[in-house]
């Protein structure tokens, strides 16, 4: 689970807002800009898609998106306000659902999307136990694709801040998943990791995964 006082946080109008405007900072529209220059060569790779799930939602960042690659997108996310925020932004119709949930325990069924997509959401998760769970949940879902970042462990940011941490560095270690985890995990659910770059050699520890369900 995210720490008690993040979700709290999140959960609040204050903290709804604080997202959005996050996005206006130039560094996060660098990694933004990335991110989709990435994606695009992921949905050429994937073709037409009927129903898609965005979790976690936010605000909508993606929406416009993912509407341009998938006929029905659903939006879940654990922030009432953030689904609020979303709803004010861009309609009431614009959305094929919007729900409430953690990222660990998705109240759908089974090989129920087409593809189930979550950007940033896994190294928030504290619990190693919760972080697995957030994707063996993604693939539960997904009867064709999965799409999500998470923090690489052996990241050249991640072994930094380690050895910061070990001389006495003050700043908090990050959440992460080894890929060797991940790809155990795809394994046992069915899928294959058809790429795991990183959003950035050094400036970013996070990897962007495109997963395909095998027959």
């Amino acid at each position: 689970m995210t720490l008690p006082h993040r979700l709290d946080f999140y959960n609040s109008p204050e903290g709804a807002v604080e997202y959005l405007e996050e996005y206006e900072k130039s560094h996060r529209k660098l990694s933004d800009k990335r991110e989709r220059k990435l994606l695009a060569g992921y949905f050429q790779k994937m073709g037409e898609l009927n129903r898609s799930l965005d979790l976690p939602c936010g605000w909508g960042r993606y929406l416009p998106y993912l509407q341009s690659q998938s006929k029905e997108v659903y939006q879940s996310d654990w922030s009432h306000d953030m689904l609020a925020l979303g709803k004010e932004r861009f309609g009431d119709e614009s959305s094929a659902g919007r729900f409430r949930s953690l990222g660990n325990q998705l109240p759908l069924d089974s090989k129920s999307m087409d593809l189930c997509f979550s950007m940033r959401l896994n190294h928030h998760l504290v619990d190693p136990k919760v972080r697995r769970q957030h994707v063996q949940e993604l693939f539960r879902v997904s009867n064709q694709w999965a799409i999500f970042s998470y923090f690489d462990k052996n990241s050249l940011k991640s072994w930094t801040r380690r050895v910061r941490k070990f001389f006495g560095g003050k700043k908090v270690l990050k959440n992460t998943l080894t890929r060797a985890e991940v790809h155990e995990i795809a394994v046992k659910s069915g899928f294959e990791i058809v790429a795991d770059p990183m959003l950035f050699a050094i400036g970013s520890g996070h990897r962007l995964v495109l997963a395909k369900r095998q027959p």
